[in-house]
């Protein structure tokens, strides 16, 4: 379980999201995709702000089993908000590049084992309450597919633009 603590820590987040972008600018040469990368980050932290003006459970009052002291700003389930939308991002991301059904398969299978291990631990740790994981992969879920699915309608519109210009 520490292993999931540490890929859900604000650190790790942060290094991995710099890093994968770095590297999907220089390597893939992707450049809205770094766009939706940040605006995706951005939203959810802004949804989850909104989301804690209506409501606040904090942590369980149970004994913790590790110490929460790099964890004492994130609450009511806000690594399950970063952990969903920077792994779901990436998968995203990585999809493109992954044209064979068994590297889609493995990227599937990996950020699925990530982001519900570290929901898991989170709850095993007793720093969330089982409803505040499940609420923010509720939420932090359909705001990835909603900002993907507009992504993929703006980028399609982009290729009939470019096609109509040519002619």
């Amino acid at each position: 379980m520490n292993v999931f603590m540490f890929l859900g820590s604000t650190p790790f987040i942060a290094t991995l999201s710099f890093g994968s972008l770095c590297i999907f600018y220089k390597i893939f040469k992707y450049r809205t995709e770094l766009i939706l990368f940040l605006g995706i980050i951005g939203g959810s932290f802004i949804l989850n702000k909104i989301q804690k003006m209506f409501y606040s459970i904090g942590r369980p009052d149970l004994h913790h089993l590790i110490k929460v002291s790099g964890y004492s700003l994130q609450h009511e389930g806000e690594h399950t908000v970063s952990l969903i939308v920077v792994y779901g991002i990436l998968l995203f991301q990585l999809w493109g590049p992954s044209s064979r059904l068994w590297g889609r398969f493995l990227l599937v299978c990996i950020a699925s084992v990530i982001i519900l291990g570290i929901g898991i631990s989170r709850i095993y740790f007793r720093l969330n309450y089982p409803s505040n994981i499940i609420g923010s992969y509720f939420t932090m879920g359909c705001w990835l597919v909603a900002a993907i699915y507009f992504y993929g309608r703006w980028e399609k519109r982009q290729v009939k633009q470019k096609a109509i210009n040519k002619c």
